[in-house]
């Protein structure tokens, strides 16, 4: 007799399952058969019996292999699903991780960049401290403002492709290196005018 199987099996797990059952069957049946000594009527006609209803179970056998077989096919179909959608995954993360790292990059070049102004301020005030003359103090004050002019270029750029690639985080830390800096050579060109003021014509 079947064995009993839940409801919520799987239906690949039920079908191999219910042909398990009738191979149990069908092995019975065979056992049985083998104890049999055909020495009497009764043993004749218990092994027609045996032999009559093991052509029913081989039927249901077919019958069970088939409904396995289907049952793999839709699990080779599904599985092959799942496959094109992960390689797609991996392709889409090799790209997003490929736009990152051209990102990162570019944000230690934007770095770089904003040091070496920093630089420039502490040079020219070594040179203020050192009496420089208010000709050489406008020149530094120049160079360092074409440099923030570069760095704020730079960010904005930065940020705009962060921008179109959706990766938000990175576009608000390049406009805020963007802002700064701007903020800062706002600042760098009023002490500019004011030394120019000072300066002999």
């Amino acid at each position: 007799m079947a064995a009993s199987h839940g409801k919520n099996m799987p239906p690949l797990v039920a079908a191999a399952a219910a042909l398990d059952d009738e191979l149990h069957a069908y092995d019975e049946l065979a056992r049985e058969a083998r104890r049999i000594k055909f020495d009497s009527e009764k043993s004749l006609q218990r092994a027609l019996r045996i032999v009559q209803e093991s052509q029913g179970r081989n039927d249901a056998i077919q019958e069970k292999l088939r409904a396995l077989v289907a049952q793999i096919e839709e699990a080779r179909g599904r599985q092959v699903e799942s496959l094109n959608t992960l390689l797609e995954a991996a392709q889409t993360v090799q790209a997003r991780a490929q736009e990152h790292d051209e990102l990162m990059a570019r944000f230690a070049a934007l770095g770089e960049s904003a040091q070496r102004v920093n630089a420039l301020t502490l040079e020219l005030t070594a040179k203020r401290s050192a009496g420089a003359t208010e000709a050489e103090i406008l020149q530094g004050l120049a160079e360092i403002q074409v440099h923030m002019a570069s760095v704020v270029g730079e960010a904005e750029a930065l940020a705009q492709r962060a921008t179109e690639q959706e990766w938000p985080e990175l576009a608000r830390q390049a406009d805020a290196v963007r802002q700064q800096v701007l903020a800062a050579k706002n600042k760098l060109s009023l002490a500019h005018k004011t030394v120019a003021t000072r300066a002999p014509s």
